[in-house]
């Protein structure tokens, strides 16, 4: 019997660390054009300092023609987004739930949509450093989430460098790239048992699927070196293919044709180009992000209109796996909205994504059926050249806390 007890607890307790791990995801399909960066700072990580007064802006859409009213929670975590167990007065002086009050409903468009936002801290302050995550859900009804985005406070308690080359390993050097990074502490104390107390996370521009946790090599004095792991080296990709929707009256150079069918506006783009075998040709890009505007008001945020924009790739069709369109317009994850179907009549793949106006950057990830992470390579290439957003966080875990600090944050670009 007491056997049993404890393997009910052992179980209980599982389930309710499962529960707690939280994803960065839109759960509502009506929610649109999600958007979270430091306030006045476009494409920016949504990071601050725990005594910097910047803030980060939330912002978003529904398509809907009134507004509804919309609860927001704050809710500190550890570094790989479990539920930390710090209670909300030990993280946030003021409370950590609210109201979203700020929004206004579209002006002079075909869809019509609210357009809400929020901002960062609201009546409140950090006191504690780490990750934290943002939950809006109905009013009253906390389980009816519409959405949830990470953002990060940080405390500088750790000095972060890091450095991105052609990969060291001769038989990746052509296609992928190596990141480098050392941690020194800024108070000039050491850290206790780093190889267990500091997790030290890469990511490359917005991707979700393919962070990395380094490992560390060694120490010099003070300072711990990450370097000369497999877990260092990322795929270089491609630059981020594009288009310009700001204006639904003339076509870009990436936009074939403009039409209105159904009511609703529809752009076809023109046909992607198989990129895996090409050399690699230097372009400026937003490494995956996407801006809104459009060419004839403005106040964006309300009078930019959406539209059906239409993808097609022609190539053979796979039977090893799936092509997805990635990129902050896609939420960055790979599901059933953005994976793309085959035409046989077309001899191509194809996808449809309503977009709000503005100017877009995307690419082609290919996900192998018998493999746990996706690729550049069968659609856009890799290359080792490629001008890709690293961004580094490291966490520590201090002697006697049951939480994760955000010790130290910064992000280099490629440059070769």
């Amino acid at each position: 019997m007491k056997k049993f007890i404890y393997i009910t607890i052992l179980l209980l307790a599982a389930s309710t660390n499962a529960q707690s791990r939280f994803e960065e995801k839109i759960y509502n399909p009506l929610i649109k054009s999600v958007k979270m960066e430091v306030e006045g700072t476009d494409f920016s990580f949504p990071v601050i300092d725990i005594e910097d007064s910047k803030r980060l802006v939330l912002k978003f859409d529904e398509l809907s023609n009134e507004p509804h009213r919309y609860e927001f929670k704050i809710i500190h975590c550890n570094a790989d987004w479990t539920q930390s167990d710090l209670q909300p007065m030990e993280y946030i002086e003021g409370f950590e739930t609210g109201m979203l009050e700020s929004y206004a409903q579209s002006f002079n468009t075909l869809q019509r949509y609210v357009h809400y936002e929020l901002v960062i801290p609201y009546n409140i302050k950090f006191i504690r450093s780490g990750n934290y995550l943002l939950k809006v859900f109905n009013e009253y009804e906390e389980d009816k989430v519409i959405l949830t985005r990470y953002f990060y406070v940080c405390d500088n308690s750790a000095f972060v460098q890091a450095s991105v080359f052609q990969a060291r390993n001769p038989a990746t050097q052509r296609y992928n790239q190596e990141i480098d990074v050392s941690l020194t502490p800024t108070d000039g104390f050491s850290f206790y048992n780093p190889n267990t107390n500091i997790k030290v996370l890469v990511m490359q521009n917005g991707r979700r699927d393919n962070k990395a946790l380094l490992q560390m090599r060694q120490t010099k004095g003070q300072s711990l070196d990450y370097s000369f792991f497999p877990c260092n080296e990322f795929e270089g990709g491609n630059e981020f293919r594009n288009f310009d929707i700001t204006s639904l009256r003339s076509r870009s150079s990436r936009v074939r044709k403009i039409d209105y069918i159904n009511d609703e506006n529809q752009a076809f783009l023109v046909n992607e180009p198989d990129r895996s075998h090409s050399p690699y040709i230097s372009a400026g890009d937003l490494d995956g992000a996407f801006y809104i505007r459009n060419d004839y008001m403005d106040n964006f945020d309300i009078t930019s209109d959406y539209c059906w924009v239409h993808f097609t790739f022609p190539t053979q069709i796979s039977l090893e796996g799936s092509y997805y369109i990635v990129g902050e317009l896609t939420d960055w994850h790979l599901t059933e909205q953005n994976k793309m179907s085959y035409d046989k009549d077309l001899k191509a793949y194809r996808l449809s994504l309503f977009l709000k106006q503005g100017f877009y950057d995307y690419a082609i990830l290919f996900y192998p059926s018998n493999s746990r992470s996706a690729t550049f390579l069968k659609a856009e290439g890799s290359h080792s050249e490629t001008n890709n957003t690293y961004r580094i966080l490291a966490y520590y875990r201090k002697p006697g806390d049951t939480h994760d600090s955000l010790a130290g944050y910064t992000s280099v670009v490629t440059k070769f």
